[in-house]
């Protein structure tokens, strides 16, 4: 699912903001925009694009959002 970024938790407690990105959609293909964590001195070892599906995930602020930890786009 899609949310507006400020439908998303806040991550500034985290030091991190979210920034929109255009991935495919699982189902279909079709271009839908996501939220991307963000933090500074940290990159993602992939793009959005090219992160493989099985990469693990993460729970951050007391399990309020899930991030994808190969490219840091929300799963929540």
């Amino acid at each position: 699912m899609s949310y507006p970024l400020h439908e998303l938790p806040d991550l500034s407690s985290l030091g991190g903001e979210w920034a929109t990105v255009t991935v495919a959609d699982c189902a279909w293909g079709h271009p839908v925009q996501v939220g991307r964590a963000m933090f500074p001195d940290h990159e993602w070892p992939y793009e959005p694009r090219k992160c493989p599906w099985d990469m693990p995930t993460a729970w951050y602020l007391d399990g309020s959002v899930l991030i994808c930890l190969g490219c840091g786009v929300d799963g929540t």
